[in-house]
């Protein structure tokens, strides 16, 4: 009898479990091996692409944190570069120009009428000519206090009685100026030495 529907529930139940084992016991055909074998191919390559993009991705990132680094260290000594000559370009100004200011003073000292026309005229070029200046960054070096040989230069030493006025400055005979911290120009002094 055939094995259909209506065979007994014993012969299909036999049947049933030979299925499986058939199954079993067939392997997959060649095109399924293929299949396999080139699927484990592809995912090499592609792990292989992979890791190569990883690598070249690591190596774009190096280099663009090298010409970031090259960038802001470019930038930064331009700027410096730029301080540098603005800072020499305002010195050769000013050690250009003080000599005019004092030849400016020096005509002021010798006007006897401080009220005649030509002393306020001079002195009105005097004080805008030193604005000029000051714009640039030009100082005068202070006198009051004590001397200090990296801002004075004394060029006469007068004895004192008072204790006090041993070191000090007594008296400004030449003006000095500093452009930022570097001296142009020492003041010229007197100071007291104690006897």
């Amino acid at each position: 009898m055939p094995a259909g529907k209506n065979a007994p529930r014993t012969e299909r139940n036999a049947q049933a479990k030979e299925a499986p084992e058939l199954e079993k016991k067939t392997a997959p055909g060649p095109d399924e091996a293929d299949c396999a074998e080139n699927g484990e191919e592809e995912q090499g390559k592609l792990r292989k692409l992979l890791e190569e993009a990883r690598s070249d991705a690591e190596g774009y990132r190096d280099e663009a944190a090298r010409a970031k680094a090259d960038f802001y260290n470019y930038r930064t000594r331009v700027e410096r570069d730029r301080a540098r000559d603005r800072a020499l370009a305002a010195e050769g100004a000013a050690d250009a120009l003080i000599p005019v200011l004092d030849n400016l003073d020096r005509t002021l000292q010798a006007v006897p009428d401080k009220e005649s026309p030509l002393y306020k005229g001079v002195s009105m070029v005097q004080r805008q000519f030193f604005a000029a200046l000051q714009n640039l960054g030009l100082e005068v070096i202070g006198t009051d206090g004590r001397f200090d040989p990296s801002l004075h230069e004394a060029v006469m030493v007068v004895d004192t009685e008072e204790a006090s006025d041993d070191g000090k400055v007594l008296e400004e005979l030449h003006r000095g100026y500093k452009l930022g911290d570097k001296v142009l120009r020492a003041a010229q002094v007197k100071i007291g030495r104690k006897k």
